[in-house]
Formats: C-alpha cells, sequence, structure tokens
C-alpha cells in the first residue's frame, strides 16, 4: 500500500463525506468519542469499587470531594455509575449505526448512479462507519495525549516518544525495503497490533520504575493513566485497521462517491505487475532457465520459451523445449497469480498422489515458488494445441479418457475429507423446491424422486470414482503426434461416480455406452460395471449442477431419464 496514495486518497474522501453529509458526519464522530469514553469509565469505575471492597476505609488517594460519603454508598453509587456509562456506551453504538446507515443512503442519492454491486449499501455504511471512527479515534488519542500531559506529563512524553521512533522505523522501511513494501496489509495490522502491545507495556514500565523511584504521582492517576494508555494504543489500532481497509476499498467507495469515477472491478491483486514482470524477454531466462536445469540436468544450448494463452486471468503458461544429450523434450510451465493460489494448490495435490503420465494427466515433475508465485513444470507430450473447432470433441475424449483413470486411495481419502461427494450433495431440500415448478404432470414424478432419493444416494455411494475437470476450453487442450489428447488445467478436478460429467444432451448422451465399452478396454475394473448405474451417474451430476444454478426446469427435465436409470438396472 502506497502510504502517500493513501493519505491523499483519504483526505479526498474525507472532504466529499463532510462536503455531502457533515451533520451526521459530525454527529458520528461526537457519538463514537461518547462512546469510547463511556467504555473506558465503564471499564474504570468496576476496577475502584473492587479496591474500595478490598479496603477497609476509603484509600487516601481517592478524590478528597469523596471521602465525606460513607463506604458503602460510595460502592453503591460507582457500580450505578458504572452500569450507566454502560448503557450510554450501548445507546451511542446503537445511534452510530443509525446514522451510518442514514449517511451512506445520502450519498448513495447525491452520486446519482445506477445499482453498481451487491449489497453497495451495506459496504458503504460500513466504510462511512469505518471513516468516522477513525476521525473519532484520531481526535480521542489527541485528548487522551492533552489530559496525560496534564495529569501525568512524564508518560505522555513516553508515549509520544514511542510513537514517534515507531513512525519513523514504519516508514523508513516501507521506504527502503521492497520486501517490506509488498507485503499485504494484514501483516502490517497485525505488525501494528503488536507495537502497540509492546508500548501499552513500555508505558506500564515506566509507571512502575517512576513509582518506586520515589514519584509522587497519586495512585489514583496512574491507574487512571495505565487505562488510558491501553485506550490509545487500541485507537491507533483502529485508526490503522480502519484507514488499510477503506483504501482496499477504493475502487467501490470511489465509483460510489463520485460521479467522474466508474467500476471496472477488484484492485489487481498484489503482486499481479511482478508477475508480468517475469514474463518479459529480459527476466523470463533468468528464472526459468535454473528452473528447466533441475529438471534436465544436461541443456544442449538455451531452451526455447513460447508464451501461451492460458485462458484464465492471473495465469502465465509456457512450453519449454531444451535438446539434452541429443534428445528433444519439452516441458509446460505455469505461473500462478496470488488469486489463483488455491488453484494451484489443488492441482499440484492431484498430481502428489497420481502422477501418471497417461492421457490426459501429463507427469508434474516439480513444484515451486518464483518469487511468491506458485510455479508447476509438467513434461509436456503436447505438440499443439487443439483447433477452437474440435474444441468440444476433445473435451469429450478427455471425459472418456477419464473413465480408465483409478484414483489412488489416497486420493480418495484425501478428496471426500475435503470436499462433499456428489451423493452428499443432493439433498433433501431440493424436492419442496421442485414442487414450486412442477406442473400437474410432473408432480409425481417429483414424489417419486422424494421416495428414491435415498436409494439413488446409496447407489452412487457404491460405484466406482473418477477424475473429473470443468477445465476443458481451447486453450486448456493439446494433442501429441499420436492424436491423443492432453489437458493442462487441473485446478478445478474433483472426484466423481464413473459417468458424472458427460453430457447428457440428446446427441452425445447415447454415446456413454461406447465410452465406457472403449475404457474396459484399458481397465479390467470397468468389465462388471452396469452401464446404467454409469447413466444415472451422469444424469445426477447434471441434476445437481442445474439445481445449483437454481435452473429447476432443467432439473424436472432430467428427473424421468434419472428414476428410469435407477429403476430399470
Amino acid at each position: 500500500m502506497q502510504l502517500m496514495a493513501a493519505a491523499r486518497w483519504t483526505f479526498s474522501v474525507g472532504g466529499k463525506v463532510f462536503r455531502v453529509v457533515p451533520g451526521a458526519t459530525l454527529l458520528v464522530v461526537l457519538c463514537t468519542l461518547v462512546s469510547q469514553v463511556a467504555a473506558l469509565l465503564a471499564a474504570l469505575l468496576p476496577l475502584k469499587v473492587v479496591i474500595l471492597l478490598g479496603s477497609a476505609n476509603i484509600p487516601s488517594y481517592f478524590p478528597s470531594l469523596l471521602h465525606g460519603y460513607g463506604r458503602p454508598t460510595l460502592v453503591l453509587a460507582l457500580c450505578a455509575a458504572a452500569i450507566k456509562f454502560f448503557i450510554l456506551h450501548l445507546l451511542a453504538e446503537a445511534l452510530i449505526g443509525k446514522l451510518s446507515a442514514y449517511g451512506a443512503r445520502t450519498l448513495i442519492a447525491r452520486s446519482r448512479k445506477l445499482s453498481l454491486f451487491e449489497n453497495q449499501e451495506q459496504l458503504l455504511s460500513k466504510a462511512y462507519q469505518r471513516f468516522a471512527g477513525a476521525q473519532a479515534g484520531a481526535v480521542f488519542i489527541l485528548l487522551a495525549g492533552a489530559l496525560l500531559l496534564k495529569v501525568y506529563p512524564l508518560q505522555a512524553l513516553v508515549i509520544s516518544g514511542y510513537l514517534a521512533i515507531v513512525w519513523i522505523v514504519l516508514v523508513s522501511t516501507f521506504r527502503y525495503s521492497p520486501t517490506f513494501r509488498g507485503k499485504p496489509a494484514k501483516e502490517l495490522i497485525h505488525l501494528i497490533g503488536v507495537l502497540a502491545n509492546v508500548g501499552f507495556f513500555v508505558t506500564f514500565g515506566c509507571i512502575v520504575v517512576d513509582i518506586l523511584l520515589g514519584s509522587n504521582v497519586s495512585m489514583l492517576w496512574a491507574i487512571a493513566a495505565l487505562l488510558l494508555v491501553r485506550q490509545v494504543f487500541r485507537r491507533v489500532v483502529a485508526f490503522v485497521t480502519d484507514l488499510t481497509n477503506l483504501y482496499q476499498q477504493r475502487l467501490q467507495l470511489n465509483a460510489l462517491l463520485f460521479q467522474g469515477h466508474v467500476y471496472v472491478g477488484k484492485a489487481p491483486p498484489v503482486g499481479a505487475n511482478g508477475m508480468w514482470a517475469l514474463a518479459q524477454a529480459d527476466t523470463l531466462p533468468a528464472w526459468l532457465t535454473p528452473l528447466i536445469a533441475r529438471v534436465v540436468e544436461h541443456i544442449d544450448g538455451e531452451p526455447q520459451t513460447n508464451l501461451l494463452p492460458s485462458g484464465m486471468a492471473d495465469l502465465l503458461m509456457w512450453t519449454v523445449d531444451v535438446q539434452a544429450e541429443g534428445d528433444h523434450r519439452r516441458f509446460l510451465v505455469k505461473l500462478f497469480g496470488k488469486n489463483r493460489t488455491a488453484l494451484a494448490r489443488h492441482e499440484a495435490s492431484l498430481f502428489s498422489e497420481m502422477n501418471e503420465p497417461r492421457a490426459p494427466l501429463a507427469r508434474l515433475c516439480l513444484v515451486e515458488q518464483v518469487e511468491s508465485f506458485h510455479c508447476h513444470v509438467f513434461e509436456w507430450p503436447g505438440v499443439a494445441p487443439i483447433e477452437p473447432q474440435q474444441s468440444k470433441r476433445a473435451a469429450l475424449a478427455v471425459t472418456s479418457s477419464l473413465f480408465a483413470v483409478r484414483p489412488d486411495a489416497s486420493l480418495v481419502a484425501l478428496f471426500s475429507r475435503s470436499r462433499p461427494m456428489l451423493w452428499q450433495r443432493l439433498d433433501e431440500q431440493v424436492v419442496p423446491r421442485l414442487h414450486l415448478f412442477a406442473n400437474e404432470a410432473e408432480g409425481p414424478l417429483v414424489e417419486r424422486l422424494a421416495d428414491s432419493l435415498a436409494g439413488i444416494k446409496a447407489r452412487l455411494e457404491s460405484m466406482q470414482l473418477t477424475i473429473m475437470t470443468s477445465d476443458l476450453g481451447p486453450d486448456a487442450l493439446w494433442h501429441d503426434s499420436g492424436k491423443e489428447v492432453w489437458a493442462c488445467h487441473w485446478g478445478r478436478w474433483t472426484l466423481e461416480p464413473l459417468g458424472a460429467g458427460w453430457p447428457v444432451n440428446e446427441r452425445i448422451f447415447p454415446l456413454l455406452p461406447a465410452a465406457l465399452a472403449e475404457a474396459e478396454k484399458q481397465c479390467v475394473d470397468l468389465s462388471g460395471v452396469d452401464v446404467a448405474d454409469v447413466r444415472l451417474a451422469a444424469l445426477a451430476f447434471a441434476f445437481d449442477k442445474a439445481c445449483q444454478r437454481q435452473a429447476y426446469r432443467m432439473a424436472l427435465e432430467l428427473l424421468d431419464p434419472m428414476l428410469e436409470s435407477y429403476e430399470n438396472r
């Protein structure tokens, strides 16, 4: 996060907010201050009650005007005051919520724009509250500093000195350390929280040393100063957190607040420019050649690289051709962006358990990180990408070839612990929803489904599992010299009952028995599989997908063939 850019943006937004809703903003800041002070007093007064209960008389360091009251009366009065301050804190928080919602509605109405994204009023209300909270926090810090300067000047000096040193160190580190500058915002917030805790204990140590050295500071003010210091450091952390969160939502807030801005989606992920910088001609060999050298010991000449369209955002892909001891070898290198980390890990988990070089699964040679980006290196048998007009037929070939691939038991255990299986995704709640969309003739079908659903789930659970992927676009499919089809994207693989994922349209669905027969030639385990069960898996998978998209009319059309496959086994 750029500090100066964040500061300029914050002042710009602050000016806009105060111009549009000045009254509500001032009231939110005032209520936030009242809430914070009331919370502080509500926490301080019970401590005084405990001190009184542990003393035979009213301690001498209590204010002189309290000594005229009896000890029981003072205990009851402080308890009542603590409750009142807590109630005041709750009322102030409730008023903050209402004023924030009003301010957000006013800001959206003043922008005169169409609805830009889901929950935009809630987002702006939360952002408005954070902005006001940051302002109130800054005011609270200044007021608390002024109070400390009056009642305990030494601790005011300690806190200001500590904050100044921390600020100078952080700004210097941020300016001169690219590694620190590239860290995510949540790590910065965590660091600020740790430094705030350190600052509190530094102040606590100074108070203890000061009292032990014979300072004449009142014990009452020492305790109050310690609680006040705690609140100051909490406000500092909250101030940094609020501004950081606001800056991360700047694209949405700019679009909502400023008429000259349009919403173009999320900000580029951290490191996106760095990933593309790695693809430049002057930087690519510096990291790619050593990577290939870890797979191929003796490379003759320079590797020949070719950047490919991956068909997926934040994913770069190259073929790398090398000569090794007179033999030509080709590799596929994939570099995943920061928001593709989950896909990279899921893909690696498949090949770590099943690294068999057979179509359509290539052999994974290396899993590495290149400047914090996940990188996979495959030995790639692909000669050329599939022509776009042939991509549907090639995708079908991948699905059918996966029928003959048996996932290892370890892979099945790994997946079943992490993701719901098809029979677990088929929920009884779908039945009343289907009734809402079914016509009179389809009502009995829905009832048959309700009666048969438990049996269908049991049948699916007993079937053999196969690997399935939905990433079968034209850029993901290649053919080798023998015209076998290979797929290069496996970040969304799943394990499904045999037959799941096969198209259920009128032209392709009848080809399923032939695909199963072809798979039986390569895998003897499939010889006892009933075609009706495979049809059931294909139809149940399509039915589940339709229900997930709330395409219930399509789901109703699948009921008859699905129930027929189940009942006619």
